[in-house]
């Protein structure tokens, strides 16, 4: 057929790869395609259920052999009352309590001494299952578990110690923790009743001795202070205090003296200079001085007006210098009076000054005379005092020790009783559940990342487009996916002929659409090829030629596998003269055909061949042979051998105008099928695309996204199976 000439899809050009392939924007999508996830999911989904069911049955095992758990809790508030025998000082708060005494009286509680006074409280309000008293032992194994079950913690730093007990009875659990907190508070109180008899103890046999030295210390004061004139033992201190304040005194009064002398040596020395002013009355400190020389200053102003104006035997000038002259006779008795009053007050200072000076003299004498007598009485003093001091609170203690010993008082009490649970607070069926369905489901997901992760296969049309950069022909569905009972058990090769309107038969026209709607010149010879054997490339060649043949299509079948004949064998092709008669020119093209009656195909097979014999497929012979078969048919249909392991396969490829490779979906590795790609670049053959083989559809997303199987229920009315 006339056309003009293509060229065919080369993995290595950029250009086709990009033309082929799918698209992808300037920049890759923020998130992963939901498609590709949830095909990937479709695939993998038995993995993911037997992964899930193992995981969520291993929970349920483990879930029924957990033994139920109850759950209770006491509280007690430490609220320490106040002690009969105490220890006073600057810091001491009976109703504080510190971090540390709170801690310690938790180690308390957890003790195993508490511990065994729970089970003798055990023993005391409960019967034995056999009904006799418990017996020693039976009363230790109680308390080895009482103290085994529970637990004693606070939160933060309150008063409020909580005693929880955990235990599969749930009538012991709660008997434990209330039983624990009411032994707390009973051995508390026997402790202080065993401090307190102690105490009494010592603090009687102590008691007489001190009485007795009380008394003689006293009595050693009382002798001393007579025998030296002391009235008391403040004597000293008053004379000492009388020191004191004479010594205030007379410094007080020798500043008075220094300040009244300068205020009068001042005033005398400023006179003495003439001066008569303000100055002097400023150091006088007399306010009438002050007055008189601002009289002073008026008269003197309207004086030397009246001079400038009139005589001086004009009557108002006359007048205002006599009052001049009164003014400043009155300034003068003033200045005298206040010096006068200055000098007395001096004298005054000085005589007191010395009265004082003169009483201190006589105190120091009295200070002096006392203080060898008075530090001999102070000591002892001191020591009947001390005597005196331990003796009272001995017997205020040994009265206190009395009281405590019928009144001792626990330092807490029991803020709130456990009750009896009524359901168990482990395990969380609920939460074990949910964190089982969890688990499951994470590692289902992680098992289908494992399994893409160490898939090999070509699985997807993506696979073929993304990792092979190869061109995706379609898929060809295994026919027991496509019908179930005794259709699924016929030849496939038979089965597109007798139900042409099937799916599985559809899958190959649309294979062959692809092969000959390809860009380029029509192709006249299609070589089918696969990278290893069993991957269904014969049955695709058979079906393909068969299906355009029982179309009207002139087609010839050419078995080129010498070694295995497998398309010979289908088609039962029986003739004498075969392929490698007419290479060798033995026969001739019609002595070497043989024609399909059931769909009229042409097939030039291969028989029988002894392992001597040699290969006649040369580079030059089948490019013969193919210029031959394209005058004569419309399609020629090649069915080589396997790329990987025979040679002869590569050299029909690249004689051929177009190369379908097929590959058995989820079976055939990456690897292998880049292999026999790169042999086929190698060899310049023409690869058109690649074909997916015995594709289970019902897996319908296992084929990628854009794939036809992806939408088979869609069209169901227009096959025919």
């Amino acid at each position: 057929m006339a056309g003009t000439e293509h060229q065919d899809f080369d993995p290595n050009d950029p250009g086709d790869a990009a033309a082929e392939a799918p698209s992808s924007s300037s920049g890759a999508p923020l998130l992963p395609d939901p498609g590709l996830i949830w095909q990937v999911f479709r695939r993998n989904f038995l993995l993911f259920c037997i992964v899930v069911l193992a995981i969520l049955g291993l929970t349920g095992a483990i879930m029924a052999t957990l033994t139920p758990q109850y759950f209770a809790s006491a509280s007690v508030l430490i609220e320490p009352t106040s002690e009969p025998i105490r220890t006073t000082g600057p810091n001491s708060d009976p109703n504080i309590v510190g971090v540390d005494e709170v801690d310690t009286e938790i180690a308390l509680i957890s003790s195993p001494l508490v511990a065994k006074r729970a089970a003798e409280l055990y023993a005391d309000r409960f019967a034995s299952p056999d009904g006799d008293p418990f017996t020693a032992d039976e009363i230790e194994a109680i308390g080895m578990r009482i103290g085994g079950i529970t637990n004693v913690t606070r939160t933060g730093d309150v008063r409020v110690v909580d005693i929880s007990a955990v235990s599969d009875d749930a009538a012991f659990t709660a008997a434990a923790a209330n039983l624990v907190a009411e032994a707390y508070l009973v051995s508390q109180v026997e402790a202080k009743t065993a401090r307190s008899d102690s105490s009494s103890e010592f603090i009687n046999a102590r008691l007489s001795e001190l009485q007795r030295n009380a008394i003689s210390t006293q009595a050693a004061v009382d002798q001393y202070r007579a025998s030296r004139g002391l009235s008391s033992s403040n004597s000293g201190t008053n004379a000492e205090q009388e020191v004191s304040n004479l010594n205030t005194e007379l410094a007080q009064a020798r500043a008075d003296l220094a300040e009244k002398r300068g205020r009068y040596n001042s005033a005398r020395e400023q006179l003495t200079r003439g001066s008569g002013g303000a100055d002097v009355g400023a150091a006088l400190g007399s306010g009438t001085i002050a007055s008189l020389r601002q009289q002073e200053a008026t008269a003197s102003a309207r004086l030397a007006v009246l001079r400038e104006r009139y005589g001086a035997l004009y009557p108002e000038r006359r007048q205002v210098e006599e009052e001049l002259r009164d003014i400043r006779e009155r300034i003068q008795d003033e200045i005298d009076r206040v010096l006068s009053n200055l000098e007395a007050e001096v004298q005054t200072a000085q005589s007191r000054v010395a009265s004082l000076e003169s009483s201190r003299g006589r105190a120091l004498g009295v200070v002096r005379g006392n203080s060898v007598a008075q530090t001999g009485l102070s000591a002892l003093e001191q020591k009947a005092d001390a005597a005196q001091a331990i003796y009272e609170s001995f017997l205020e203690r040994s009265q206190e020790s009395g009281a405590l010993r019928n009144s001792a008082m626990p330092d807490a009490t029991i803020a709130s009783r456990a009750i009896v649970p009524t359901a168990p607070s482990s395990p969380n069926y609920v939460l074990i559940g949910l964190a089982g369905l969890v688990l499951a489901l994470s590692a289902g997901l992680f098992a289908i990342l494992v399994a893409e992760y160490l898939r090999r296969g070509v699985q997807t049309k993506r696979d073929v487009e993304r990792r092979l950069k190869l061109r995706y022909a379609g898929a060809i569905p295994a026919l027991s996916s496509t019908v179930k009972g005794r259709k699924a058990l016929e030849p496939p090769h038979d089965y597109v002929i007798a139900h042409s309107h099937s799916l599985f038969a559809e899958a190959f026209r649309s294979i062959r659409t692809f092969l000959t709607l390809s860009p380029g010149a029509r192709p006249r010879t299609i070589a089918i090829t696969s990278a290893l054997p069993g991957e269904g490339k014969t049955t695709t060649s058979v079906c393909i030629a068969r299906t355009s043949a029982a179309e009207g299509l002139s087609v010839v079948l050419v078995d080129a596998d010498l070694r295995r004949r497998g398309a010979s064998v289908l088609m039962d092709y029986d003739n004498e003269r075969d392929l490698r008669s007419y290479l060798t020119g033995e026969a001739s093209l019609d002595e070497c055909l043989k024609i399909d009656p059931l769909s009229g195909l042409a097939v030039l097979g291969t028989g029988d061949v002894p392992s001597s014999a040699y290969n006649p497929l040369t580079e030059a012979k089948v490019r013969e042979l193919f210029d031959n078969l394209r005058e004569r048919f419309d399609i020629v249909i090649v069915d080589t051998a396997p790329i990987l392991g025979v040679a002869e396969g590569r050299i029909l490829a690249s004689a051929a105008d177009r190369v379908l490779v097929i590959t058995r979906w989820k079976n055939t590795s990456m690897r292998a099928v880049e292999a026999a790609v790169m042999m086929l670049v190698d060899a310049k053959a023409k690869i058109t695309g690649l074909a997916l083989s015995q594709v289970n559809i019902r897996k319908y997303a296992s084929t990628g996204d854009g794939d036809v199987y992806a939408y088979t229920k869609k069209f169901q009315g227009y096959y025919q199976n």
